[in-house]
């Protein structure tokens, strides 16, 4: 069976890693702060050994180990946290590099008739520390593994060097095995989590955004300063169509509607059900009245062409209140509450019609 480029790209660089990538970032950042700890940890308790084991203050070489791996790690550790690093990704391979790079030095200093287990361990525990497309993992550990052979077989005696290379065989196929394993696994994992998310914030019925869904997005968006129209509908009289038509007419009604809504606005925007008759829409950066307000017509044309009986007859109406949100609206619930103002005054002169405002908020 011949493997295609694709298939072969697809194995090594996973494109679903690209769908994630934020989040292995942050999963990256914690294995760097865990190593980084570890490493404070690991440094001062060994130079604490060489300290009260010994009759005079450690000095030398191997002190200046522990200080140089102390050092390296607060830095990298202030850096990361206070952001002065952003990517924790590529700190974290740094960082691994750095100790496959001292594991190597090690096995030089080592007894020509012992093995080298300080470099199979960092090799083995690749697939617990790194999130990232097994491509990346395999070039790691080929590239360390090579130069560890070259040093391993100018330092050991033939049988141990031999020796070696059982065991580096072995660790980088449990490597690489696990490593391939494991971004797959967390993967289907964390699409399960996405998708599990993402029905938890749609309407069964309609498929857009539920009230859970819909109130987060647009909150986030009014505490972040994003400008846009708010835009509360209520459909009018639709205990008339439950009533006359049946509640199978009615899903599909709310369906349709539904549908024109999604037409009328853009796929940036928030469209909302909050349940029952009443849907919102915050149009993403729609700050001009008068480009807000064709978009309001367009809209009640839409409805009116949404028919409850098949046969034609009575149409769609709503009553709409808008806001314009130009970035003085602290919160979801201010801008809600503008807007059922306005939707009040619409179903008080006789509803199927809408009002829209760009009045700054005022404080109550």
């Amino acid at each position: 069976m011949k493997l295609s480029v694709e298939k072969v790209k697809e194995f090594l660089y996973p494109e679903k890693i690209k769908g994630f990538r934020i989040d292995f970032e942050r999963e990256n950042g914690k294995a760097l702060c865990f190593l980084l700890i570890a490493g404070l940890v690991i440094s001062v308790a060994g130079f604490l050994y060489d300290l009260l084991g010994g009759e005079e203050f450690p000095t030398g070489t191997h002190t200046l180990e522990y200080v140089l791996f102390f050092s390296l790690s607060v830095a990298l550790l202030i850096g990361y946290k206070k952001e002065l690093i952003r990517s924790g990704t590529a700190s974290l391979y740094l960082w691994i590099c750095m100790l496959l790079t001292w594991s190597i030095f090690m096995t030089m200093g080592e007894p020509e008739e012992f093995p080298s287990y300080l470099f199979f361990f960092f090799i083995l525990t690749l697939p617990l520390l790194i999130r990232d497309a097994w491509g990346n993992v395999l070039i790691l550990t080929v590239f360390f593994s090579a130069a560890f052979i070259i040093v391993d077989f100018f330092v050991k005696k033939s049988t141990y060097f031999q020796l070696d290379m059982v065991y580096l065989a072995c660790c980088m196929s449990a490597t690489l095995y696990l490593s391939q394993r494991m971004i797959r696994e967390r993967i289907t994992f964390m699409e399960s989590s996405f998708t599990a998310t993402d029905k938890a914030d749609h309407d069964a019925l309609t498929g857009l955004y539920n009230r859970r869904g819909g109130e987060h997005l647009i909150s986030n968006y009014v505490a972040n300063g994003v400008t846009g129209a708010f835009m509360l509908i209520d459909i009018d009289d639709f205990k008339h169509i439950n009533d006359h038509y049946g509640h199978a007419a009615g899903d599909e009604t709310l369906k349709a509607i539904a549908y024109a809504l999604q037409e009328n606005f853009r796929e940036s925007d928030v469209v909302m059900r909050m349940g029952g008759d009443e849907f919102i829409v915050y149009a993403v950066g729609m700050a001009d009245i008068h480009y807000v307000t064709s978009r309001l017509e367009k809209t009640k044309a839409s409805l009116h062409m949404i028919h409850p009986d098949p046969a034609g007859g009575e149409h769609v109406t709503a009553s709409i209140g808008c806001i314009i949100n130009l970035g003085s609206y602290p919160d979801y619930d201010s801008l809600s509450a503008a807007a059922d103002k306005l939707l009040y005054l619409v179903k008080e002169e006789g509803k199927d019609h809408y009002k829209c405002s760009s009045i700054e908020y005022r404080k109550p």
